[in-house]
């Protein structure tokens, strides 16, 4: 089945999203390292590996089993006005089925957070993503430790847990993951 890419460029009310550049690393990984939920509240696995550089993720993608690179984006996110780069966003099309759209990492700079531009992107991908089609759902990973996240991808209309991973006992070197799921039924994420 022809799958039906998420476009190199698209925009929002306030922003422009578009595939990331080689040029772009530098400024991208300043987005992620200040993200102290990157660091401090992923999981205890994550936290025990080094972070794999923005660099890395672009020159060498990270695929699901039997992936391809061509089905895998990582956009830049900027303001309209100011051209200023403030997040990132990697998503990989028909993971794990062919009517799902996975959302692998949404990073916006925390000196942007808090102005709805977080929310403005989801809005504007879950709307995207629609039209696409073949996708009905929308679908990603939070750690539970990460209530921030959590809360987010909920008022976004990640609304649906599909699964809990992770250890059954609660320890500090415990962890679990929830898998979340946005119905693309035509309501968008407030």
């Amino acid at each position: 089945m022809p799958v039906n890419l998420l476009p190199y460029h698209w925009e929002t009310e306030r922003l422009v999203v578009q595939d990331s550049t080689l040029d772009e690393a530098p400024d991208l990984q300043q987005v992620v390292d200040a993200i102290p939920e990157i660091h401090g509240w992923t999981c205890a696995s994550e936290r025990d590996e080094p972070d794999r550089p923005v660099l890395s993720v672009l020159m060498e993608p990270p695929l699901p089993p039997n992936g391809s690179k061509e089905l895998f984006r990582m956009q830049s996110i900027r303001v309209r006005d100011t051209g200023l780069l403030i997040g990132l966003l990697t998503t990989y099309h028909g993971f794990p089925t062919a009517d799902v759209f996975w959302v692998n990492t949404f990073a916006v700079h925390p000196a942007f957070q808090g102005k709805g531009y977080g929310p403005e992107v989801i809005c504007g991908l879950s709307d995207t993503v629609m039209q696409l089609g073949p996708y009905t759902r929308m679908q990603l990973f939070a750690c539970l430790e990460n209530w921030r996240a959590l809360r987010f991808w909920a008022k976004a209309g990640f609304d649906r847990i599909v699964e809990i991973r992770g250890d059954k006992m609660h320890s500090a070197q415990a962890e679990a993951h929830v898998l979340l799921e946005k119905s693309l039924s035509g309501k968008s994420a407030q």
